[in-house]
């Protein structure tokens, strides 16, 4: 065979392999791309991030550093190529990125890809061949802001390109090449982000909350996997290869924490040293961000060995999920007894020798037969025998029947739930509120306490637009005229987004909904009916302190004080008809929101917690 030609076959053979052992490798682990301009602070937020939630922090710049300081032949055709001032591959810059992340995949909890992509390809060509994204961290701040920054950084930085004329036209390349990126995964719904205006706390405040915010997890699958028994981890594994689940265990999640070297696992360390309990707050604290990294990509958990006790169900369900069923292995003592003396043949462990196996037995039922029986009263608990002469793959077989009829009956619950009209039986919150009322801040706060859906009909005709359908570019084509966007396509806009989030929220927030009476009656009769309206009612000398002040750095044209009073004029005109109608019917709830942010939401906590959502 030609020399030429067995090279070329082993370069892509090498390059196949390392694409297919990437996804392999990494189908599992989060990766997040972190977006942001300069002076954003991205960088400062990803070390937090790092240090609080064990992730691994990788920039490809550091990378092409790191690759052209060690001496490699690779590092030195970078080095040729940005000595020519020539771009760098995009296939080099991803084997770079595949390579560090296949090495550290064991290890860590998932990866912040930072200023990554820089353009929409990298982002296609990094999911086709690594993995998916779980979401786009995207700290947004003003252009102000990130100058005034980056000017305050060249007092002491040195860097030649931190003066005023250099920083406008790096923003410029950021909008430019960042906003096609930011569109493409505003789409797909995987954009989270994070108002950066403030301070480095501040903003990692906001942060945290996305990173530990278990919302996530309300529609998983969970299913408790009790009776401590050798069969269980084997039925556990074929689980997860049939079903696609993740096998959590307690105790796997406190050894990987300690071995990760954490302040967290050096508190562990000594707590079990010490020989005393690990609180059940870490414990919870630990499984829910394991659930929470694993979400968009597992089809449900199986829990191992929990809950041990009364306490651990009872708190993992108020304050993560609700359980689907509790799969339980159905062992005599006898038959555990000699399993586990089997095994002392080869574990060397000491506790697998008669005495001490019936203690632990003892304690066993004991602690956990309470738990069974709490869960026998909502019918949750599968049994499956489980006896020494009973083959695994006949167990398993019983396994099956159950997880096939479980989720056949999730698949017929969610269809039917899907059925047109189902709507009608949907919750629904119209919000009002004039412009500066604070409507917006205090829906995001909803949302984040409560788990609801926030809808803008504004929002869904951008994204529309955004989408390049033909329904976008008429849309676009009637909104360029500066007409007004039919309702028929306003309320369709609002139904198909309803219908699409129905099974994962307890109601919707209508933001800013109904403008008019008109629509809020079509709405009721074509869509859903009204539970209530949130109306904030904020004084017209309030609304226009808070617009002029936004004005001030928003860069908004509508922000001054004439254009100010027609908005309101048309606000109350509009408006007032609405907020009657549904006082009528004793739906229109009133929220004075002349406080601050923090003192409104009080009033809003009150009416949100006095209601059956």
């Amino acid at each position: 065979m030609n020399i030429e030609l067995i090279f070329y076959f082993n370069f892509y053979f090498i390059v196949f392999f390392v694409i297919f052992l990437a996804k392999s490798v990494l189908k599992n682990v989060p990766v997040i791309f972190v977006v942001g301009g300069p002076g954003s602070g991205k960088g400062t937020q990803c070390d937090k991030i790092v240090k609080n939630f064990g992730y691994t922090h990788l920039s490809t710049g550091d990378l092409l550093r790191e690759e052209v300081a060690s001496g490699s032949a690779r590092g030195k055709e970078l080095t040729a190529t940005m000595e020519h001032g020539e771009l760098v591959p995009l296939d080099v810059v991803l084997q770079l990125l595949k390579e560090k992340m296949v090495a550290k995949a064991t290890t860590s909890k998932g990866f912040l890809i930072d200023g990554y992509p820089r353009e929409l390809d990298q982002g296609k060509r990094f999911e086709n061949e690594v993995t998916e994204c779980q979401f786009v961290l995207y700290f947004e701040v003003s252009d102000d802001t990130m100058t005034k920054r980056l000017l305050g950084r060249a007092l002491t930085s040195g860097r030649v390109d931190d003066n005023e004329e250099t920083i406008k036209k790096r923003l410029k390349t950021f909008h430019d090449i960042t906003t096609p990126v930011i569109d493409y995964y505003q789409k797909k719904d995987k954009v989270r982000k994070i108002n950066a205006e403030g301070g480095v706390d501040d903003v990692f405040v906001e942060v945290e909350k996305l990173f530990t915010d278990a919302s996530v997890l309300k529609n998983c699958k969970v299913i408790f996997v009790v009776v401590r028994v050798v069969v269980k981890v084997t039925q556990c594994d074929q689980i997860v290869q049939k079903y696609g689940y993740t096998h959590l265990s307690t105790g796997d999640l406190l050894r990987e924490e300690v071995a990760s070297g954490s302040e967290l696992g050096k508190e562990l360390s000594q707590i079990m040293e010490k020989g005393q309990l690990v609180p059940l707050d870490v414990v919870l604290k630990l499984l829910k961000n394991a659930m929470i990294s694993k979400a968009s990509t597992s089809k449900g958990f199986l829990i191992d060995g929990y809950p041990r006790e009364m306490e651990q169900g009872v708190r993992f369900e108020k304050e993560v999920t609700e359980c689907s069923f509790v799969l339980c292995f159905d062992v005599s003592d006898e038959t555990m007894t000699k399993r586990l003396l089997n095994r002392a043949l080869t574990s060397g462990r000491a506790d697998d020798n008669e005495e001490t196996i019936k203690k632990r037995l003892k304690t066993f039922h004991d602690i956990t037969t309470p738990v069974i029986q709490h869960y026998e009263k909502q019918n949750k608990v599968k049994k499956i025998k489980a006896e020494m002469d009973t083959k695994i793959e006949e167990v398993f077989a019983e396994v099956q029947k159950i997880f096939n009829e479980f989720d056949t009956g999730s698949k017929q619950a969610k269809e039917k739930k899907s059925e047109k009209g189902a709507l009608k039986d949907a919750k629904v919150l119209f919000v009002i509120g004039g412009p500066g009322s604070g409507k917006g801040t205090q829906c995001e706060k909803i949302v984040e306490k409560y788990g609801f859906c926030h809808l803008s009909s504004g929002d869904l005709l951008r994204a529309e637009v955004a989408s390049g359908s033909e329904r976008g570019k008429k849309l676009n084509e009637i909104m360029e005229k500066g007409e007004l966007v039919p309702l028929d396509e306003v309320l369709q806009l609002l139904r198909e987004a309803m219908e699409a989030k129905l099974s994962e929220t307890k109601c919707f927030l209508i933001d800013g909904y109904p403008r008019e009476l008109e629509q809020g009656k079509r709405f009721e009769n074509e869509v859903a009916p009204c539970t209530c309206v949130l109306y904030f009612d904020v004084s017209d000398d309030t609304m226009t302190k808070r617009l002029l002040e936004r004005g001030k750095t928003s860069g908004r044209v509508d922000d001054n004080e004439e254009t100010i009073k027609k908005r309101l004029d048309t606000f109350h005109n509009q408006t007032k008809p609405v907020i009657d109608y549904y006082a009528e019917q004793n739906k229109t709830t009133k929220i004075t929101a002349e406080g601050s942010v923090d003192e409104v939401f009080v009033e809003v906590q009150k009416f949100m917690d006095s209601q059956k959502w």
